[in-house]
């Protein structure tokens, strides 16, 4: 039995691997730039994060993810640059990832206001390591380890308007489809902003949601209180639009998140998530996610009087 629910849980992710390429991150809101490009530049400093998430901890198989990106203003304050690496394992199946990202952000008269357009150019290749599968015939053809895979160049763009109270985005980070992996083309918007609740504590509120075709809309609601600027916490969940609450029979999940600022420049967070809507949640420990994000200051910014949330 169990080897049958393992079995039938890898068809089951590797089927998620070809309907829904992008990584979904509990701590969506520090990782901006892997799905809209027009981000890149936004915080006018030297910005690197890193997130790792263990998806169903302790089963066989199960997705794990890692992302890296970096991001700066390029020339002056009206242009961004960027890149970011991803990297995805799922059963047998590991998909890399690398953009670059260009941005150019419009300010409106003397305000802090700013409409963001990005444009985001890479590509992924995506292979299967079949070396460790346990086959009934170790030459059969359909299961060759020499799998050596496939790049398969993108390209995407994006919307940004952005305020020091809020912000809100549009767009598409891979819009080609291939046959190869069955790709989806994804759309997306992402929202949130800040409130003071009083002298110590803020209320970091954000939204994202994902369209793909053929596949139900998800929303993820995220609330993070934030106390005297140095540390969070806060609550997380995910499910199909039109469905706020996650349930076993219409799938989604919650998560708890909380995190520190170290110091003006380095921050650390951790997330646990509980997925709910399949039967593979009763075999498994969670999944956790870890958030390391650096922000390197030029000496002129150092004078900031508060601090970017975005």
């Amino acid at each position: 039995m169990k080897k049958l629910i393992t079995i039938s849980f890898l068809i089951s992710i590797l089927s998620a691997t070809y309907s829904q390429q992008d990584a979904m991150f509990t701590y969506y809101m520090f990782n901006h730039q892997s799905v809209n490009p027009a981000y890149v530049g936004s915080r006018q400093i030297i910005n690197a994060t890193m997130l790792n998430r263990s998806q169903w901890t302790g089963f066989v198989g199960a997705p794990w993810s890692h992302t890296i990106s970096l991001n700066a203003p390029l020339l002056n304050e009206s242009m961004g640059f960027g890149f970011s690496f991803s990297n995805d394992v799922i059963g047998p199946a590991v998909l890399n990832n690398l953009t670059i990202d260009l941005s150019y952000h419009l300010k409106f008269n003397d305000s802090e206001n700013r409409l963001a357009f990005g444009l985001k150019a890479g590509g992924n290749h995506t292979r299967l390591d079949l070396n460790n599968l346990s086959l009934d015939n170790q030459n059969d053809p359909a299961f060759d380890p020499d799998n050596n895979g496939k790049f398969m160049p993108n390209y995407g763009f994006g919307l940004y308007y952005y305020t020091p109270k809020w912000y809100a985005g549009f767009s598409s980070p891979h819009m080609v489809n291939y046959d190869f992996n069955a790709t989806q083309r994804h759309y997306f918007l992402i929202g949130g902003g800040i409130f003071t609740l009083n002298e110590d504590i803020k209320l970091r509120p954000s939204t994202y949601m994902k369209f793909t075709k053929n596949v139900p809309v998800t929303l993820d609601l995220t609330g993070l209180f934030i106390f005297k600027d140095r540390l969070w916490a806060g609550l997380a969940f995910r499910a199909p639009i039109g469905f706020i609450i996650p349930s076993n029979s219409k799938g989604g999940g919650f998560g708890l998140l909380a995190g520190l600022n170290i110091n003006d420049q380095l921050s650390a967070g951790y997330s646990f998530g509980y997925s709910l809507g399949n039967q593979t949640f009763r075999y498994n420990g969670g999944t956790h996610e870890i958030s390391l994000r650096y922000d390197y200051l030029y000496k002129e910014k150092k004078i900031i009087k508060s601090p970017r949330y975005f």
